[in-house]
């Protein structure tokens, strides 16, 4: 797919031109921001652009007025990080590149591969640079980069890429609901950010070992239980309605009314286990299971669901032996004691002045299981719903289908035993109870896991998207 870029430029805060500049004070990260891998998270929203107002000729000038309006409120998104302690130079803002896709329509992306989806591997080409790559010099670093991509059509692709140092999932749903609320005049959407309590939560520290920054990187980008790193393959997955309340259902026989997070987890975890253990991956099953927990609503007292920040830990499940022969069952019950691990307790000694050695300590524990005599590797699993990233409106209606990123390239280094989750968009009124799950696997455990009959019972593998 051919991607012709028209124009770049850089958004700045508006009011950087007027006399209230210097309330953009260097914005303090917390400590998860330091210790957070160098790292961009993609986005891709899809809109149609059938009304005859909006023309393709002020859809840009629309977008980068709001965002410039945006970066107000939300300053730190507009900086650069300065030696892992704060975000500065608010002038550099954030470089918006408008494209032209030639010779292709949205249908040709999202209702062309050969089983009537989108087209995963365009995915990448709509999005400012390949995301899920270490970012070497942070202080270049974008906190947020976009692309506007117009098809002949008319219709458009808003790609994204999040700097993973400052924007977790909340930030990044706070702040486009704030953009897209400015760009459409629907005023009652727009999000007040709070920019400082994470910082007096979870102090940042001066100066922190070498060896401690570095494992977040080296646990993305080294594989540090020292197997060699192998080819991945990307895949999108849908969970109807009934698919996942049936996992519900059965994840529900071993645990008390489970999320629909807990049960798309533990059978997706299952399946990959199997695949592993069927494609002779002894030593590389992915034996234990790493989920992001948002932490605002869990501290006491509650943090703001719209504080700017990495505000997120892990939950860890692990199995301890046999890991080709668990069950959904087990698996989930494994899930469920790691996510209530992370109590009170938990939160109140990662914070404060004590923080760091409590997470360092978290670190040994880490690096131990993923160097230990059982082989084990990690699957992280992130979950995007809950953050209305189906809703954003920038005035010409909600967006079709939003994707994330595509194959990554074959010296992609990040870690290739993966799965997100997202809501799919709802259709007409109501909300869609269907889940999305985008799995990243070895190539070979991947190709099996697409065949495997039982996993197939309950996901469907990209699905047509429904353009109308």
């Amino acid at each position: 797919m051919e991607v012709s870029v028209i124009s770049t430029e850089n958004i700045k805060p508006w009011s950087l031109a007027g006399s209230d500049r210097h309330e953009f004070k260097p914005f303090k990260l917390c400590l998860l921001d330091q210790l957070m891998v160098s790292i961009h998270s993609p986005l891709v929203l899809f809109y149609t652009m059938k009304d005859d107002h909006d023309k393709k000729s002020s859809v840009g000038t629309r977008l980068k007025a709001s965002l410039s309006k945006t970066l107000n409120p939300f300053y730190p998104v507009a900086g650069r990080v300065k030696d892992n302690l704060v975000i500065h130079d608010f002038e550099r803002g954030v470089p918006f590149t408008e494209t032209r896709v030639e010779g292709h329509r949205l249908p040709d992306v999202l209702a062309a591969s050969p089983r009537g989806g989108p087209r995963l591997e365009f995915l990448n080409n709509l999005l400012p640079f390949e995301p899920h790559c270490y970012q070497e010099d942070e202080a270049a670093s974008a906190q947020l980069s976009v692309q506007l991509n117009t098809f002949d059509c008319g219709g458009i692709a808003l790609g994204l890429n999040m700097y993973h140092k400052l924007m977790d999932g909340a930030t990044t749903s706070a702040f486009l609901q704030t953009w897209a609320a400015n760009c459409s005049g629907d005023h009652r959407m727009k999000k007040q950010p709070e920019l400082r309590k994470a910082a007096q939560v979870f102090p940042p520290r001066d100066s922190i070992p070498t060896e401690v920054q570095s494992f977040s990187n080296r646990m993305f980008f080294e594989d540090v239980g020292g197997r060699r790193r192998r080819m991945g393959a990307a895949g999108r997955f849908v969970f109807d309605e009934k698919a996942v309340a049936a996992l519900r259902a059965k994840a529900g026989l071993s645990i008390t009314n489970p999320t629909r997070l807990e049960a798309l987890s533990s059978f997706v975890w299952e399946s990959a286990l199997k695949a592993a253990a069927a494609a002779d991956e002894e030593q590389r099953q992915p034996t234990c299971l790493m989920q992001g927990v948002n932490m605002r609503p869990l501290m006491s007292p509650r943090l703001s669901k719209h504080s700017l920040g990495n505000l997120v830990t892990t939950a860890m499940a692990c199995c301890a032996d046999n890991p080709d022969n668990k069950s959904m069952r087990e698996l989930v019950s494994l899930i469920r004691d790691g996510n209530m691990r992370v109590d009170e307790n938990y939160l109140n000694g990662i914070s404060g002045e004590q923080g760091l050695t409590a997470m360092v300590e978290g670190q040994k524990v880490l690096h131990e299981i993923m160097t230990g005599g059982f082989g084990r590797t990690i699957m992280s699993c992130s979950s995007w719903m809950g953050f209305g990233f189906n809703n954003f409106d920038f005035g010409w209606g909600q967006p079709i289908w939003t994707g994330l990123s595509g194959d990554p390239s074959g010296d992609h280094p990040c870690l290739n035993k993966c799965a997100f989750f997202k809501e799919v968009a709802a259709r007409g009124r109501g909300n869609s109870k269907a889940i999305e799950a985008w799995i990243r696997l070895d190539e070979d455990v991947m190709a099996l896991l697409e065949h495997d009959p039982l996993f197939l019972q309950y996901a469907s593998p990209n699905p047509p998207i429904i353009l109308n």
